[in-house]
């Protein structure tokens, strides 16, 4: 396939994703990667010049969902062939978001059989590039990895996403309280964190097979944190959509908050809840959050409702 015939089915591939704005800009993107809010797309601001992918490309790209990475790929591919030189990574970035492991949520599997089609060429055109400095090796990879008929790092992320259903749980949880989590959720024990007199432990994996959530405990001695301020602090970031009081057992009283947040793409809403609970001498803050499907939040509530403050009478 020669380089116009190339580009032509580049964009008759991804025709419907390049129609309508993408939801996380490149400029978004790399607002998120500084821990700043993605603003929304500006015609003018963000049309894609060489100039604007040579600035934001390189850390923009892990950021993007997966239907704004499918908007600006056949734009990359066609400044990949127009500048092989590859000043500021811009083609380096576009081969390795094509390159597995797939990001959580899936990019590499929402692609059609007709943009797959685009993507192998494209990669191969890079592979045979002989010339020092090229992405002839990572392209090379990226076929071995993902492309190539019966790559096997692609069979088996198939297979874990069509692998959706109920999970298996295990209790956690330190002196203060008990809860139950998916097991095939992770963490790295109780920190303490002093500056901020208080300990935090999290969990993060997939749940449903596919789908990333994390379950999050901070525990504040009162005397450091009073009740007001750990609900302001928590509706504050999450902007809840509705406030709720809960039983906990062994808690004195607890609230439950619901809000949509994003990780990193508003095309990625997760579904975040919040329980604020008081037991004799801390509170604790239990943290759940995932992507807004029913599978997942079906169980993340059984991780919710699971949750009990251990050592602790419950006044009547």
């Amino acid at each position: 396939m020669d380089q116009s015939e190339l580009l032509r089915k580049a964009r008759d591939a991804f025709r419907n994703d390049q129609a309508a704005p993408p939801a996380l800009t490149l400029r978004g993107a790399n607002a998120v990667d500084s821990y700043d809010t993605a603003e929304p797309f500006e015609a003018a601001t963000d049309e894609p010049t060489d100039e604007y992918l040579e600035g934001l490309t390189f850390w923009a790209m892990p950021y993007l969902d997966a239907r704004s990475w499918r908007h600006y790929l056949p734009r990359l591919i066609e400044y990949a062939l127009a500048h092989p030189d590859d000043p500021r990574m811009v083609i380096e970035a576009t081969v390795r978001s094509l390159r597995p492991p797939d990001r959580v949520p899936a990019r590499l599997t929402t692609l059609t059989a007709d943009q797959q089609e685009v993507i192998v060429a494209f990669l191969e055109r890079l592979a045979l590039d002989d010339r020092e400095g090229s992405t002839r090796e990572d392209a090379r990879t990226a076929l071995e990895e993902w492309w190539l008929p019966g790559a096997y790092l692609r069979e088996s992320a198939t297979a874990r996403q069509a692998a959706r259903g109920a999970t298996e749980s295990r209790e956690v949880g330190g002196g203060q309280y008990r809860v139950l989590i998916p097991t095939t959720l992770e963490g790295g024990g109780v920190h303490v964190v002093e500056t901020e007199h208080r300990t935090v432990e999290l969990w993060r994996g997939t749940v449903c097979g596919d789908a990333l959530a994390d379950v999050i405990v901070n525990v504040h001695a009162l005397e450091h944190r009073a009740w007001g301020e750990a609900e302001e602090s928590a509706a504050r970031w999450l902007a809840p959509d509705s406030r709720v009081w809960i039983d906990v057992p062994g808690a004195r009283k607890a609230l439950r908050l619901d809000g949509t947040t994003y990780r990193y793409s508003p095309a990625e809403p997760d579904r975040t809840t919040v329980v604020i609970a008081l037991a004799q001498a801390e509170i604790l803050t239990l943290t759940v959050r995932g992507p807004e499907r029913a599978d997942v939040q079906a169980e993340l509530e059984r991780v919710i409702h699971s949750f009990v403050l251990t050592g602790h009478e419950t006044e009547g």
